[in-house]
């Protein structure tokens, strides 16, 4: 059967399974927080923004670390400071670019899973942009990857929660210093790269795109944003401050373009109480995808559905 054309919503086929998903859980209501019924006004909204400010005269010190190649895609793993005293840590995936074409860039951001930016899905993401004719700097969060702390041992959805999701002030510094991270990372795209600072994209899978739903609304500077399989709040989250809450930057990423990921059987990102209430949110342009999956990555047959989306959006 022809797939179907593209519209503000799409529903596909089921696809490929989550490397390192939650275990199943039974679909359910999920939490919900005054912010997603009603989001901060603009005058609060412009005070959360100090938060996000960095010193940009802090020398990048990037350190090459190796070169290599993933299925026969070329890859750099390099460092490089964000804010003082601060190093992140990342890959870089060389795409194609068309002859006599500037380079396009995705900044992907992961899931919460323990290799960070070199879990399966992540890699399996940036390959599939790097062949799509796309440069992609996948980085790891904080806490995640060649970035663990003392905070995470296990990595096990009880501990992610109670040690750092469900943690108020905890996940607003980890939120504070990914907007800060993916800020210097353009900066560095820009700067060391020079990356054209109108092609530079955002990214982001799981937990990846509930950030990416952030920091999108908080940098302006970013081109587009892309968010797999994210939303509000997870089924184990339950609060957060408001400076830290994705309702209250969404409506912010506008008049850049939004394109959201989702599957009808999610069972971390619930449809009706994390991702419908917060796609409501959003304002144009935007687009939404519905797929008959749980919580997993964008299959196959939806994968040339984004491509046509970042073209068609970002040129």
């Amino acid at each position: 059967m022809p797939m179907p054309r593209l519209t503000r919503q799409l529903v596909c086929a089921t696809g490929l399974v989550l490397f390192g998903a939650p275990a199943a859980r039974a679909q359910g209501t999920g939490a919900t927080d005054q912010w997603l019924r009603k989001p901060v006004d603009d005058r609060t909204f412009r005070t959360f923004l100090s938060f996000f400010t960095y010193d940009q005269r802090v020398p990048f010190d990037v350190n090459p670390l190796e070169r290599d190649e993933l299925e026969g895609v070329a890859r750099e793993h390099l460092s490089f400071q964000t804010t003082s005293g601060t190093r992140a840590f990342a890959r870089i995936y060389r795409g194609a670019a068309a002859a006599g074409s500037a380079p396009r860039w995705v900044i992907f951001l992961h899931g919460g899973t323990a290799p960070g930016k070199d879990n399966a899905g992540s890699r399996f993401m940036a390959t599939f942009f790097a062949r799509a004719g796309w440069n992609v700097l996948a980085l790891d969060l904080q806490h995640f990857g060649e970035r663990t702390t003392d905070l995470l041992k296990e990595f096990t959805e009880p501990e992610k929660h109670e040690r750092l999701y469900n943690q108020q002030a905890t996940y607003l510094a980890w939120v504070t210093q990914t907007v800060k991270d993916v800020g210097r990372a353009y900066d560095y795209l820009v700067q060391e790269r020079h990356a054209d600072p109108q092609r530079i994209v955002l990214a982001g899978h799981s937990r990846g795109a509930e950030l990416a739903l952030i920091v999108g609304g908080a940098d302006k500077r970013l081109a587009a944003v892309v968010a797999l399989y994210g939303g509000h709040f997870d089924a184990l989250e339950t609060g957060h401050h408001p400076a830290a809450c994705g309702a209250n930057y969404i409506g912010h990423i506008s008049p850049r373009p939004l394109l959201m990921v989702n599957g009808t059987q999610d069972n971390d990102f619930f449809r009706e109480s994390s991702v419908l209430p917060m796609q409501r949110l959003a304002r144009e342009p935007h687009q939404f995808i519905w797929v008959e999956t749980g919580h997993t990555l964008p299959p196959p047959e939806t994968l040339p559905a984004i491509t046509r989306w970042l073209q068609e959006h970002v040129h």
